[in-house]
């Protein structure tokens, strides 16, 4: 998975970084691994990420989305969706315990 930020702003009302992306990919990656692999670039943890919608560009092998960075988990449970904080969680396996779900 090819992962490009093309625009990057700062919110300092929000305390949240608001980024622009585009993937260039085989398939459709799951939010997991968007958040993960922009956890990397942007220096901050996927826990802090809030990925707000994924495109899929027709006849591209190519995504587009807008995903928000917070500075705090304060900040982001104020301010972030509540379906949009559930989409980001792993499904559990057959057998595995759930994880802690999101709030």
């Amino acid at each position: 998975m090819e992962l490009q930020i093309i625009k990057d702003k700062n919110n300092p009302m929000l305390k949240r970084r608001e980024v622009s992306i585009k993937i260039n990919n085989k398939g459709t990656p799951s939010r997991i691994d968007v958040k993960n692999k922009l956890a990397a670039m942007a220096n901050s943890r996927p826990e802090l990420i809030v990925i707000e919608h994924l495109d899929t560009v027709f006849g591209k092998m190519e995504l587009t989305g807008i995903a928000s960075i917070y500075e705090s988990e304060e900040r982001l449970k104020q301010l972030a969706h509540k379906h949009l904080l559930a989409r980001g969680v792993p499904v559990p396996k057959e057998g595995e315990e759930p994880a802690a779900s999101a709030p």
